[in-house]
């Protein structure tokens, strides 16, 4: 890669010219290797190995991306996996990044060698001319054909056909409608606003399954979770499973170790018993806002109590020890092992 320009004021037109023009070249270089990377590292989930439970928390935590960023390579290396042509376009050169990034969006399995030829074939400004018109074909397919889902390939148009996805229209007063859009300025949303959606059903489900979400003054006024997993553990090989429809899942030592560290026990002709008595939980999930606590996660459901320092080394119940993660991050944890004190987000609150 050849080497970027340093900046020098006052340099003439020409100079000026040639410099940002290699500058924009580079920059597009260096974007098309940064996508293969990011991809590469996501889908074999080498993001676990550098000690992040899932990839937009390596990306935001550990490439200080934004969200908005994030979400952007993560929805081009995903889309790109079910794209072989256009992925091996962009792996071998033939295609850069920013050209790739504008034929995602009207991109399918049955087109993608269309968009690919005409992305090499055609001048910058026609192929966009053409992806517009694309994208306005999709919306008046959708318009005719709400519940169509992805267009008919044909290979005889001039311009590909586009990926219809699925829509919902919801209908709103005056009223809602302002309503909804002052919250999603009050979240400071940028993203994908049917990920909001997903995620306030989710959580109106978990309002209605869970009256843990504030703070308790008597260990009564908390009830234990109503969605709970069942896991058998053999008295003699001790491998833990989980029934499911399919049969048995054989969960890895990781996910039993993680498991046991914040669960009810049972064992036949005795009295059930909790590895974290439930002040204590309560407590700590309180202390750290009902949220996962490690940098960059923040994730607010799913969570579990772990232990800083495992049991089997010492360690107690005590406050101090105890800290709220995800089941992602509560897992990869038990996986890797280590001390977590580095990357943990401060405490928001602190219990006297």
């Amino acid at each position: 890669m050849t080497n970027m320009p340093l900046f020098r004021p006052h340099s003439n037109a020409d100079q000026a010219h040639s410099a940002l023009k290699q500058s924009i070249k580079i920059s597009e270089q260096a974007q098309h290797c940064a996508a293969l990377w990011f991809g590469d590292i996501m889908h074999r989930e080498l993001y676990r190995e550098l000690g992040f439970s899932d990839m937009r928390t390596f990306a935001i935590e550990g490439l200080n991306f934004s969200p908005t960023k994030a979400g952007d390579f993560i929805t081009l290396a995903r889309r790109l996996e079910d794209l072989p042509v256009l992925k091996e376009e962009l792996a071998t050169g033939k295609l850069g990044y920013s050209v790739v990034r504008e034929i995602i969006p009207v991109a399918a399995p049955n087109n993608e060698k269309h968009w690919a030829k005409a992305a090499k074939n055609k001048p910058r400004a026609k192929l966009r001319v053409d992806i517009k018109q694309a994208k306005e074909q999709a919306k008046q397919l959708r318009k005719t054909n709400p519940d169509q889902g992805e267009l008919i390939p044909r290979p005889e148009a001039k311009t590909p056909a586009a990926v219809v996805n699925p829509r919902i229209t919801i209908e709103m007063t005056p009223t809602q409608y302002a309503h909804y859009e002052a919250q999603l300025k009050a979240l400071g949303h940028r993203g994908s606003k049917a990920e909001i959606l997903l995620e306030s059903i989710d959580a109106l489900v978990e309002t209605k399954t869970n009256t843990c979400r504030r703070v308790f003054e008597e260990e009564q006024d908390c009830p234990p979770p109503q969605t709970q997993i069942h896991i058998m553990t053999c008295p003699k090989c001790e491998e833990a499973a989980i029934a499911t429809p399919q049969g048995e899942v054989i969960l890895s030592p990781a996910e039993k170790e993680a498991a046991t560290c914040d669960a009810m026990i049972h064992e036949p002709g005795k009295p059930n018993k909790s590895t974290i008595p439930p002040r204590i939980r309560r407590e700590v999930l309180t202390r750290d806002r009902f949220k996962c606590r490690r940098k960059g996660c923040n994730h607010t459901r799913h969570l579990a109590i772990h232990h800083l320092k495992p049991r089997a080394n010492g360690g107690t119940n005590d406050k101090d020890n105890l800290v709220t993660l995800c089941t992602k991050c509560h897992i990869l944890w038990h996986e890797k092992g280590g001390d977590l004190r580095e990357i943990l987000a401060e405490n928001p609150v602190s219990l006297g």
